[in-house]
């Protein structure tokens, strides 16, 4: 009798267990994970320019998701300037920041009290934020210049620090 219930449980163990990996499969399967292909996206800035990643394949890529909203966020931008300036003759490495459930009236608004000019995209239906699988923000993706996820990073980063810019390096070679 002992042994006729321990087999049920592992045969319903094992299922769930089964179950539980096809799900993920599917949770994943349009997600961006880490050593995989990251997922094109199609986003526009607030003059109506148009910026897919494959138009910048061959490019180190820092995908960064943020919001004027966010206090984790508005911390972080002043070292992603800092980088944003001295990366910007860089033929190499972009960086593209996206806005997360915040309009560009807030962000315009924000990018000029701050002094700042890195380009901010527009994903008004979080098409791509799904796409990405985004937990929450700041949410940021390094992109090597094969279009593969390096690097999934949750919350905030110095981005003009020594790690950061050694991470950077890495994914343009220099």
């Amino acid at each position: 009798m002992k042994a006729a219930i321990l087999i049920i449980m592992l045969v319903i163990a094992a299922l769930v267990v089964q179950q539980g990996f096809k799900g993920g499969q599917k949770q994943h399967g349009s997600r961006a994970v880490e050593g995989l292909n990251a997922p094109d996206f199609t986003l526009k800035d607030d003059k109506g320019n148009t910026l897919t990643l494959e138009s910048i394949k061959g490019k180190a890529v820092l995908l960064n998701f943020w919001a004027t909203w966010c206090t984790a966020c508005v911390e972080e931008i002043p070292s992603l300037q800092r980088l944003y300036a001295e990366q910007k003759g860089n033929p190499d490495f972009q960086i593209v920041t996206v806005l997360f459930r915040d309009s560009m009236k807030n962000a315009t608004a924000f990018m000029k009290d701050g002094k700042y000019d890195f380009p901010v995209l527009q994903d008004p239906d979080q098409k791509s934020a799904k796409t990405y699988g985004l937990t929450g923000v700041p949410e940021t993706f390094l992109i090597d210049k094969r279009g593969i996820v390096a690097k999934r990073i949750l919350g905030p980063v110095e981005w003009d620090s020594k790690m950061a810019k050694d991470m950077i390096s890495k994914l343009t070679g220099k």
